[in-house]
């Protein structure tokens, strides 16, 4: 299995939070935890790794595309973060650092900073009328939406592997870049 990076990747975890690919694909060949999430076709893949010389964390999120692994984005968490989540589980790391600089995000009737692996009713089958995030301030985001809708009996679904939409001025400045 190749790993392909993505331009989200490069773009915001390489380029502007100075996650190395060398780090990424430790994290990847040997993880301290992986956990997987695997629903209608879809494979996401999480993986976390202590740095090494360092009490941080990576937490690399991926997933699989054919015979390829893809690394949709990275990142750096510091040893009070790990500590506060009470776990080195990726997905708990990613809520934790996704409840710390978080931004609000409406799907149907469920406002939260963090979706893991639900499906919530919504009024439309369009995404862009069935989900909502709130920046007010307009504030530099990164994001993972793994959302897909369904129609039903009851009407419009949206199937959300995962979602979190993170303010990368506000984490950047907390890493100290």
């Amino acid at each position: 299995m190749a790993t392909v990076y993505t331009e989200l990747f490069q773009k915001e975890c390489e380029n502007r939070f100075g996650i190395t690919r060398d780090a990424v694909r430790d994290a990847i060949v040997q993880p301290d935890k992986e956990q997987r999430l695997s629903s209608q076709g879809l494979t996401l893949i999480l993986y976390s790794k202590k740095a090494p010389g360092s009490d941080d964390y990576f937490v690399v999120n991926t997933h699989v595309q054919g015979q390829d692994l893809v690394v949709d984005l990275a990142f750096r968490l510091k040893k009070e973060l790990v500590e506060e989540a009470k776990t080195d589980l990726p997905f708990p790391l990613m809520q934790a650092l996704a409840l710390r600089f978080g931004l609000p995000v409406k799907v149907g009737e469920r406002e939260t900073k963090f979706i893991y692996n639900e499906v919530i009713p919504v009024a439309s089958k369009d995404i862009k009328r069935a989900m909502l995030i709130s920046n007010h301030e307009d504030r530099p985001l990164i994001s993972a939406i793994w959302m897909r809708m369904l129609q039903n009996d009851l009407g419009f679904l949206a199937q959300c592997a995962l979602v979190f939409c993170l303010d990368s001025r506000a984490y950047n400045e907390w890493l100290g870049l």
